[in-house]
């Protein structure tokens, strides 16, 4: 199985996912059981606490018999583990408590946010993904997410989606903006008065600059030289490079987020 997963833009600039391990993956589908369990069982305890419950409890008994009655609970606690992981991964954008917790994430084989629909699929599967012990088990989902090139299991293969490992970096302080948008680059003396850089143009140009050093010595020399060729083109940058390609790529970034306070 890769470690990484590499989507490429329409600007041809790469954008890769860190796919995660089974080892995180286990760790929170167990720590998401308990949790489930642990909810189970404050409901089932204050239920019982209601003597209009015990009553109905007991009256389920007489008309049913006893094997009905533990089918319907066991029924109910189904219920609540698959509506638990459900609820949380649509309205948490593919987490849960325990994902959140490990760094984990849902995502859609496009690189976009996971949908309702896929959800739904990929939770309606665990049944199966957990067989044969079920809560606490996934001895099928291992060996599928062991063997697929994508860690998938059978609900994710399904429904098109996998789980990343988010990269975890500390939000830049109102200091470091605030240098980065005051202070010229070196080299924009060498731009031109206007900069006609579209939010697209830039947007690529940024991706490329912030993903770079995860990048090859040779693609990241031959992107960095299919974006400085367009923006030459525009007329945006000279041609030939009176500098460092990289460097004036630096250049017209860090002045297009000063002058229209683009800084994502």
């Amino acid at each position: 199985m890769p470690y990484e997963f590499v989507l490429q833009s329409p600007e041809k600039v790469e954008i890769r996912y860190e796919i995660a391990g089974l080892g995180s993956r286990a760790l929170a589908a167990v720590l998401d059981d308990l949790l489930v369990l642990t909810i189970i069982g404050v409901v089932a305890a204050l239920l019982a606490l209601l003597e209009e419950t015990t009553q109905a409890i007991s009256s389920l008994y007489t008309l049913i018999g006893e094997g009905w009655l533990i089918a319907g609970l066991i029924f109910f606690a189904y219920i609540l583990w698959f509506a638990y992981y459900i609820v949380f991964e649509i309205f948490w954008s593919g987490q849960t408590p325990a994902k959140r917790a490990f760094g984990l994430r849902v995502m859609m084989l496009n690189g976009a946010p996971v949908t309702p629909t896929a959800i739904l699929i990929r939770e309606l599967v665990r049944l199966v993904d957990a067989f044969p012990i079920c809560i606490m088990g996934y001895n099928v989902a291992g060996v599928l997410a062991f063997f697929n090139p994508y860690g998938q299991r059978l609900g994710d293969m399904l429904a098109g989606t996998f789980v990343i490992k988010e990269r975890r970096t500390p939000a830049p302080t109102l200091e470091q903006l605030r240098a980065t948008s005051d202070a010229p680059h070196p080299l924009e003396s060498y731009l031109p008065p206007l900069l006609a850089l579209s939010p697209s143009e830039y947007r690529a140009l940024r991706a490329f600059l912030d993903r770079r050093d995860q990048l090859t010595a040779g693609a990241r020399a031959q992107l960095a030289t299919e974006i400085y060729r367009r923006l030459a083109a525009a007329g945006i940058l000279p041609d030939p490079p009176p500098a460092a390609m990289e460097g004036l790529l630096e250049a017209v970034a860090a002045r297009y987020a000063r002058e229209r306070g683009r800084l994502e």
